[in-house]
C-alpha cells in the first residue's frame, strides 16, 4: 500500500478543515452582503467567479475534453440538490443570527452518516456514530431548545441541511465515476446561468468597494469547494461528517467580531462537545493509519 492511499482518510481530514475555514468566511461575507443584494445576485458571483480557480484546474487537467461526465443524470441531480442548499443557506444567513444558523445546520452530519450506508455501502462503526451522537448533543445544548426562540426560517434551513447532506453524499458517489472537475465544473456552470436568470429582475448594481468583496466571496467558495470536494474523494462521509460540527467556531467568533452577535451561556458548554467528537475522529483516523500502514521490514 502506497503512503498517499494509506494516509487518504487522514488527508480528507485536512482538506475538510480548510475547506470549512473559507467557507464560514465566505458565509459570513453572505450575512454582511445580504442585506444589500439578493439571494439569487450573490449566489451569481459565488458561482461565476468560482469558475476561475475550476478553469485552472481543467487546464491543469488536460483541456475541456475532461469535463465530460460519465454519470450524466447523477450530475444533474447533484447540480440541483447542490443549488437548493447553496440558495437555502445564502437566503437563511442575512436573516438569522450566524450561531445559530450553523447551530441547526449541523443535523448534516446525522443526515450524511444515515444517508452514507444505503447510497454509498460504506460500513459506520459505533464509534463513528457515538462521535456524531456526542458533537450532535453539542449543538442541542447551544441550540437552548428550552429558551432559544424558533424562527420561522428554521425549516427552510433544515431542507437546505439535508440537501447539502444529500450533495456531499452524491459527489462522494460520483467521484467513483468521473474526476473532480467534472462535478466541479458543472455544478459552477449550472449554478451561474441559474442565478443569473433569478438575479436579473432585483439586479443591484455593486459599489465600487462591494465589486472586490464579492469576488472574494465568489474565490472563497470556489477554493473551498476545490477543497472539499477532493476531501470526499478521500475519505468516507461518516468519517469527515463530524467536522462539520468544528466551523461553529468561526461562527461564534464572526458572529460575535462582526455582527455584535453575543453567545449565550450554552453556546460554550456545547462547544466542549463539538470540538471533542471532532477530535476524537481524527485521533481514531490516526490509529487507522498506522494500523493499516505495512509493517517495516528488516
Amino acid at each position: 500500500m502506497s503512503a498517499p492511499s494509506k494516509h487518504a482518510a487522514l488527508h480528507g481530514i485536512y482538506l475538510k478543515l480548510a475547506s470549512l475555514v473559507l467557507f464560514c468566511t465566505m458565509d459570513a461575507m453572505v450575512k454582511a452582503l445580504g442585506d444589500t443584494y439578493g439571494s439569487f445576485q450573490l449566489m451569481l458571483f459565488r458561482s461565476a467567479i468560482a469558475l476561475i480557480p475550476v478553469a485552472v484546474l481543467i487546464w491543469r487537467a488536460g483541456g475541456l475534453r475532461i469535463v465530460r461526465a460519465n454519470r450524466p443524470w447523477l450530475q444533474a441531480v447533484r447540480v440541483v440538490v447542490g443549488f437548493g442548499s447553496t440558495l437555502g443557506f445564502f437566503y437563511v444567513f442575512p436573516r438569522m443570527p450566524l450561531v445559530d444558523a450553523y447551530a441547526i445546520s449541523f443535523a448534516a452530519p446525522l443526515f450524511m452518516v444515515a444517508l452514507s450506508v444505503p447510497l454509498l455501502r460504506e460500513p459506520v462503526g459505533w464509534r463513528r456514530w457515538s462521535a456524531v451522537a456526542v458533537g450532535f448533543a453539542g449543538v442541542l445544548i447551544m441550540l437552548d431548545p428550552w429558551g432559544m426562540e424558533i424562527h420561522p426560517i428554521s425549516l427552510i434551513l433544515l431542507a437546505a441541511t439535508f440537501c447539502y447532506a444529500l450533495s456531499t453524499i452524491l459527489v462522494r458517489l460520483l467521484s467513483r465515476h468521473d474526476h473532480d472537475v467534472v462535478t466541479l465544473f458543472w455544478f459552477a456552470l449550472a449554478c451561474s446561468v441559474v442565478s443569473l436568470v433569478g438575479a436579473i429582475p432585483e439586479w443591484i448594481w455593486p459599489a465600487p468597494m462591494d465589486w472586490l468583496w464579492l469576488t472574494v466571496l465568489g474565490l472563497l467558495g470556489g477554493v473551498a469547494q476545490i477543497l472539499i470536494t477532493r476531501a470526499w474523494r478521500l475519505a468516507p462521509a461518516a468519517v469527515l461528517a463530524p467536522f462539520d460540527y468544528s466551523s461553529i467556531v468561526l461562527a461564534v467568533l464572526f458572529g460575535y467580531l462582526w455582527f455584535q452577535e453575543e453567545p449565550s451561556w450554552t453556546v460554550w458548554y456545547g462547544l466542549t462537545l463539538v470540538i471533542g467528537s471532532g477530535l476524537y475522529i481524527l485521533h481514531r483516523e490516526r490509529i487507522r493509519a498506522r494500523e493499516r500502514a505495512p509493517a517495516p521490514t528488516s
